[in-house]
């Protein structure tokens, strides 16, 4: 059941911030979010990353859409980061 508990976690955060960013004009930092959304991506196991990657990418690339004119460089490049390691 852990494994599920942490799948959900990392779904609801990556959905989240693709909530918040959407028609947003301003923002709070973000650092943290997207370093969490990154690290626990990355200790999913291979097999799950494999089943949602597909949608996560496209998650991924609503986020970037909908910060494109808010987001800063910087978290840009860690969210494309991400993107291109799927």
């Amino acid at each position: 059941m852990a494994q599920y508990d942490i799948i959900f976690k990392f779904a609801a955060k990556a959905g989240a911030l693709e909530g918040y960013l959407y028609e947003r004009e301003k923002l709070e930092p973000l650092d943290n979010w997207v370093a969490n959304i990154d690290a626990m991506y990355r200790s999913l196991p291979d097999s799950v990353k494999d089943d949602i990657k597909e949608e996560f990418g496209v998650v991924l690339r609503r986020i970037l859409t909908y910060g494109a004119k808010v987001l800063e460089e910087e978290i840009k490049t860690k969210l494309n980061n991400l993107l291109l390691a799927l």
